[in-house]
C-alpha cells in the first residue's frame, strides 16, 4: 500500500516509525517460522457494520455458480497471478493440489518471494502478472482516481471476485491495563508493516470511535521475530498483524484478543479479492472468468472441509501443528465470496469508510467510483 507521505499529525498520513531499541538480552523471541518465513504482509482487510448485509449475501450466490464451466470456450491459458506468501494461501494451495485450475484448462503460477501486497501490486503495475489475490484496503489506494500521496497513475485493473473475509488481530497482554480500543490513547501499537491493511483496518475502528489514529497512538514497525521482545520490554503495548503470523504470535504468547475483523458483522464483510488487469478483460475476458470460477471453487472448498485446508496448509507452516491451523481457520471467515453488485456494493462502503480517515474526499460518490474499480466476469 502506498504511504501518504504526510505530516505524523495529519489524519492522512500513513507512515511508519522506527522500530524502538535494541533487543534485550533474554527476552523471548518467536517461533523459527516468523524468523524464517517472514510475515504476510499486505493481507486481508475489511471493517465497520454492514447494513444490509443479509441482502448482500443473498445477492451474490447468482454471481458465483460453483463449478459453471458452460460459457467458457475450453481453450488451454497460461496466467500469472500475485499474492503474498502464496504457500501460505489455502485457496492458492488447494487450487494447486487439487487440480482446481486444470479443471478450467489454466495453468496458474505465482511468482515467490512476495511478502507484502505492494510487492503483488507492483508486479501487476509494470504488467509483470495478469492479475492479484490482496486485501481490498490495499486494492483501493491504488485504484482510486485521486489518492494522497499516491505518485504513479491508477492501477489499470478491475477487482472481479472477493475470496474471503480478513484477518487482522490486534493483540494485548491479558494482565494489562488495556480492555478496550479507546485504552490504546497514548499507546505504542507494533507491527510488521506500517503501510500494510492491517494499520488502515484498525485505524478506521479507532476512528469510529472518535480517536486519531495518527495522532492518539503510535505505530511502531517491529520485525515479527521482535514483537514478544518489544512487548516485554515495554516498547509496545499492543501488536496488530493477520494470520498466519499474528494467529501464532496469539498463542506462543498467550496474549488477549482486543479487536478483529473476525467479530460479529466484521466476518462478513470481504477483505481481500482477486483483480485482473483491463487489457486482459478487454482481449480476453473469458480468462478472468475461467480463472476467478477457479478460485471461487477452491474457496468454496476450503470453506466447506477446514479439516483438509488445515492438513495441507500444515505442510507448508512448520511450525504449526494441524489442530493449531485448523483452530486459526475455523475462526476466520471463509464462506464471503461476493462478486457483481455485491462486490461494488461492499467496495463502496470501504470507499465510504476512507472518507473517515480524510483519505477520500466527502464529496466522492462512493458508488459510481465502486462500478469504476470493479467488474462483472462470473456467470449470471
Amino acid at each position: 500500500m502506498t504511504a501518504n507521505g504526510g505530516d505524523p499529525g495529519d489524519s492522512k498520513s500513513f507512515g511508519g516509525q522506527d522500530g524502538g531499541p535494541a533487543r534485550p538480552s533474554g527476552r523471548p523471541a518467536l517461533p523459527k517460522m516468523l524468523r524464517r518465513r517472514g510475515v504476510l504482509a499486505g493481507g486481508l482487510g475489511g471493517l465497520a457494520a454492514l447494513a444490509g448485509a443479509g441482502f448482500l449475501l443473498r445477492d451474490e450466490l447468482p454471481f458465483a455458480r460453483h463449478d459453471d464451466r458452460s460459457h467458457l470456450d475450453g481453450r488451454f491459458r497460461r496466467l500469472r497471478l500475485a499474492a503474498p506468501h502464496p504457500e501460505h494461501d489455502p485457496i492458492i494451495v488447494l487450487a494447486q493440489r487439487q487440480g482446481i485450475f486444470a479443471r478450467y484448462n489454466l495453468e496458474v503460477s505465482f511468482p515467490t518471494g512476495l511478502v507484502a501486497a505492494r510487492d503483488a501490486l507492483g508486479l501487476l503495475q509494470n504488467g509483470s502478472v495478469d492479475g492479484a489475490l490482496v486485501s481490498v484496503l490495499s486494492w483501493l489506494p491504488e485504484l482510486l482516481p485521486a489518492y494522497p500521496g499516491r505518485t504513479a497513475p491508477p492501477l489499470s485493473a478491475k477487482l472481479v471476485l472477493g475470496l474471503q473475509s480478513n484477518s487482522a488481530r490486534l493483540l494485548v497482554p491479558r494482565k494489562g491495563p488495556i480492555r478496550k480500543i479507546e485504552d490504546l490513547y497514548g499507546k505504542a501499537i507494533g507491527l510488521a508493516d506500517p503501510h500494510a491493511s492491517d494499520r488502515m483496518f484498525f485505524s478506521i475502528m479507532m476512528r469510529r470511535k472518535g480517536m486519531n489514529p495518527d495522532r492518539d497512538v503510535r505505530w511502531v514497525a517491529i520485525p515479527p521475530d521482535r514483537f514478544g521482545d518489544a512487548l516485554a520490554a515495554n516498547e509496545v503495548q499492543a501488536l496488530a498483524g493477520h494470520d498466519p503470523v499474528i494467529w501464532q504470535v496469539r498463542e506462543r504468547l498467550h496474549l488477549n484478543e482486543l479487536a478483529s475483523s473476525m467479530t460479529g458483522s466484521y466476518g462478513i464483510r470481504v477483505g481481500r479479492t482477486l483483480g485482473v488487469r483491463d487489457d486482459l478483460l478487454r482481449t480476453d475476458p473469458q480468462a478472468a472468468a475461467a480463472v476467478s470460477l477457479a478460485l471461487f471453487d477452491a474457496a468454496v472448498s476450503v470453506a466447506r472441509d477446514l479439516d483438509a485446508a488445515a492438513s495441507v496448509l500444515s505442510d507448508d507452516l512448520e511450525d504449526m501443528e494441524p489442530d493449531m491451523v485448523l483452530r486459526m481457520l475455523r475462526s476466520e471467515g471463509h464462506s464471503v465470496h461476493p462478486t457483481g453488485g455485491a462486490l461494488r456494493a461492499q467496495v463502496a462502503q470501504y470507499i465510504d469508510e476512507l472518507k473517515l480517515l480524510g483519505l477520500v474526499e466527502d464529496s466522492v460518490d462512493s458508488g459510481s467510483v465502486a462500478r469504476r474499480c470493479c467488474a462483472s466476469v462470473m456467470p449470471g
